[in-house]
């Protein structure tokens, strides 16, 4: 499916079901996002790699909440992923707003968690527990859903953009469990 979508590019990702606070600094950002909201429109977020071309792979999400900080002006405001996409073309709307013509990327099927994918959950749970505001986030988890864990992991571990991109374009969670189970039994 073909949507276009105003861009917010931002130095974390978002992925399918998941939900998070990102500032929102004023200028550029800002006005794309009071664009967003004044027009009714959900927003793709991409992970900023300096250049629009260099962040292909973003999500659909629409803004839930928002708050402004009176300290620096910026505002953070809380989405909620939908879909992932990857950039077609961008250019610049008459109103100066970074808008992409992107595509659909196909859902990630659910799949079970299994024995030797057990620790993804175990530690998310841990997570969860020591800090409350991640747990805030996501009212049902859903620990017993490979897909979902893994769509958590990679918006929390600060991995560089491109690997996520990669991890993100394919066709299931498969290969992002194995990556991640890789990490947790090789602590660098």
């Amino acid at each position: 499916m073909t949507m276009t979508l105003p861009i917010l590019f931002n130095n974390r990702h978002i992925l399918p079901s998941g939900r998070l606070p990102l500032r929102v600094a004023p200028g550029t950002q800002l006005t794309t996002v009071k664009y967003a909201m004044r027009n009714g429109l959900d927003i793709g977020v991409c992970m900023d790699e300096t250049s629009p071309i260099g962040a292909g792979i973003g999500t659909r999400v629409s803004i839930e909440d928002f708050s402004l900080s009176s300290e620096d002006g910026s505002l953070t405001i809380t989405v909620s992923g939908h879909e992932s996409f990857i950039i077609d073309s961008v250019l610049d709307n008459d109103e100066n707003i970074v808008v992409a013509t992107c595509q659909t990327l196909p859902s990630w099927p659910k799949q079970e968690v299994s024995i030797d994918s057990a620790p993804l959950a175990e530690r998310l749970q841990i997570m969860f527990e020591r800090y409350p505001e991640l747990s805030s986030l996501h009212a049902s988890p859903h620990f017993d859903n490979l897909t979902w864990l893994c769509q958590r992991w990679l918006e929390l571990l600060p991995l560089p953009a491109s690997e996520k991109q990669v991890l993100m374009a394919a066709n299931s969670c498969s290969n992002t469990a194995e990556y991640l189970l890789s990490l947790m039994k090789d602590p660098h």
